[in-house]
């Protein structure tokens, strides 16, 4: 069976959209969605469909990083640590590059800095989670949740990263916390008003 989450991006990326009265088809599940009462929820759901159906820049792999550190100046240890801080910086300006031409973007981005304006949060915040919420993948071990032994295939210890859970840390703290929240109370709204009106 498939997730709601599923459908709707199935349906968001359909040849045929035509309704018919005799089965549920990928139509109907753009209809539900349009009829839900979380905007927000529904917005939410459309920006993923979007970010699934883009293609994503890939991080620096290591051994580009490993080649560059050796242009650089200072210790083995120091050069290493700052090719890895440069390749990161540039795979996160690449990947908001990419976000921002999503077209569910602005009007998600504009919600959120309204909705963490309302709990005393800094809009920009707001905006870090979503991104975050968008790519939550950990960029030190590519989700994997353990090193990579450098030169081998083998994995080796728990990622110091993400301690294991393959997903990169929530920024702001506990009023990242809250905008999460949020966030996913206005996704599940939006899913169960979604599933609702397809049984229907």
């Amino acid at each position: 069976m498939m997730s709601t989450d599923e459908k709707y991006t199935s349906a968001t990326h359909a040849s045929n959209l035509r309704v018919e009265a005799d089965r549920t088809g990928q139509a109907d599940v753009i209809i539900a969605a349009g009829m839900s009462p979380s905007r927000l929820g529904a917005a939410l759901l459309r920006l993923h469909s979007e970010r699934d159906g883009a293609s994503m820049p890939p991080p620096m792999p290591p051994e580009r990083i490993e080649l560059y550190a050796r242009t650089l100046t200072g210790t083995q240890t120091e050069k290493l640590a700052k090719a890895h801080r440069i390749a990161h910086d540039w795979h996160k300006h690449e990947l908001a590059l990419m976000l921002f031409r999503l077209k569910s973007l602005p009007m998600v981005r504009a919600e959120l800095r309204r909705v963490a304006d309302g709990y005393g949060i800094a809009g920009d915040v707001a905006v870090e989670v979503l991104f975050w919420w968008l790519d939550k993948v950990c960029k030190t071990c590519n989700g994997v949740q353990r090193e990579v032994i450098p030169n081998t295939p083998m994995l080796g210890r728990t990622c110091p990263a993400c301690k294991g859970t393959g997903e990169a840390r929530l920024p702001g703290g506990d009023q990242g916390r809250r905008i999460e929240s949020y966030i996913n109370d206005a996704l599940s709204a939006a899913r169960v008003s979604i599933k609702r009106r397809l049984r229907g």
